[in-house]
């Protein structure tokens, strides 16, 4: 019986997952109907344009992480043979699964799981 609630389980994560990614490629189709994006030169020369120091320029505001961004990630490590270590931090984080996660969490989230993609 564990065993088959431990599959039940990866089941609810993997669907999670799947759903982000579902999310992300209709974002993304939408986002292509839009019109055609700047050419790349000239977005080159529109930043070559502004010579401003980045010094002297004020800092953003940092865009908040949303909870698709973090699904990617987890998704590209879990694919990769992370599953256990995607499971472990989500738990850290207070959740049985992904889509249960604090939004409060997601950077901190995102940031330790693009720590695990890059073997550190």
């Amino acid at each position: 019986m564990d065993k088959a609630k431990r599959v039940a389980d990866d089941l609810r994560k993997c669907a999670d997952i799947l759903h982000g990614l579902a999310d992300l490629l209709t974002e993304d189709a939408k986002a292509s109907t839009k019109g055609p994006e700047k050419p790349v030169e000239t977005q080159e020369a529109s930043v070559k344009e502004s010579n401003a120091p980045v010094a002297a320029a004020k800092p953003a505001k940092e865009k908040p992480v949303a909870l698709e961004d973090v699904r990617v990630v987890a998704a590209k490590i879990a694919r990769a043979g992370g599953t256990e270590q995607v499971k472990a931090l989500i738990e850290k984080h207070g959740a049985d699964k992904l889509s249960a996660v604090p939004p409060a969490e997601y950077g901190a989230l995102l940031k330790e799981l693009e720590g695990i993609g890059d073997g550190t």
